[in-house]
């Protein structure tokens, strides 16, 4: 049965989060260049004259209501999350055909996160070991209201493969325009966001950059280009 979001309580949020993703993603420089979202349609189609690949680029800017674009410094790194969804068929814990930015306020959890999602898909794809260098983007979330479900522990919505409940919900979230959810994280122990709108997030700059160490199946080490950041046990 799918939880009705009108039965969550609200979380208040104003706070630092971080996001990893992989660093070979490029920075749009195109959401950078405007400061007016006037401004983007022209810009826009004045680009796609001299650059084919500006489309793969900038991804579906129609997954994002015109009133929750945003646009200036650091605007390509919250945008790309939410213009480009999930193509693997598997989805994200809450989304499937759309985009979500997944954050959490603690680094740490982030990592994890992330390193049990690259570990799957280098496992799934049958390589025995590599190395994927990562980009930590830092950014400031609110103030804003979230749904929270971190009081539905051992719920379908935390289960740790299948994503079918939880996906439901976020399809139903976002039927009620929801800014997103604040939830436990299942990797760790710690808390994460889903942010379903862009204009709550702001100031997102490169935090750092991390080398994943991959070997038979898992992530083995997180490498800082200073030094190491944390290893398997």
């Amino acid at each position: 049965m799918v939880i009705d979001p009108a039965t969550l309580p609200i979380s208040e949020v104003s706070e630092r989060v971080y996001r990893v993703i992989l660093s070979c993603y490029p920075q749009i420089d195109l959401f950078e260049r405007v400061s007016k979202p006037e401004e983007w349609d022209v810009l826009y189609a004045v680009e796609s004259l001299t650059n084919p690949r500006l489309r793969d680029e900038v991804g579906d800017i129609r997954l994002v209501a015109a009133e929750d674009r945003v646009y200036g410094d650091g605007a390509s790194w919250i945008m790309a999350a939410f213009t480009h969804p999930p193509v693997d068929g598997r989805g994200g814990r809450f989304n499937k055909d759309f985009g979500v930015y997944y954050c959490s306020p603690a680094e740490a959890v982030s990592i994890a996160e992330s390193s049990f999602h690259r570990a799957r898909f280098l496992r799934e794809s049958r390589i025995e070991a590599a190395t994927q260098d990562m980009r930590v983007i830092c950014a400031h979330l609110g103030p804003s209201s979230l749904h929270d479900v971190r009081h539905l522990a051992g719920a379908a919505i935390y289960d740790p493969d299948d994503y079918t409940e939880s996906q439901r919900l976020g399809s139903a979230l976002r039927g009620t325009n929801s800014f997103g959810v604040h939830y436990r994280s299942v990797r760790t122990d710690g808390e994460c966001f889903g942010v379903m709108r862009p204009r709550i997030l702001s100031d997102a700059i490169h935090w750092r950059y991390l080398r994943y160490h991959y070997r038979k199946g898992e992530i083995v080490e997180v490498e800082s280009l200073g030094g190491s950041v944390g290893s398997a046990p």
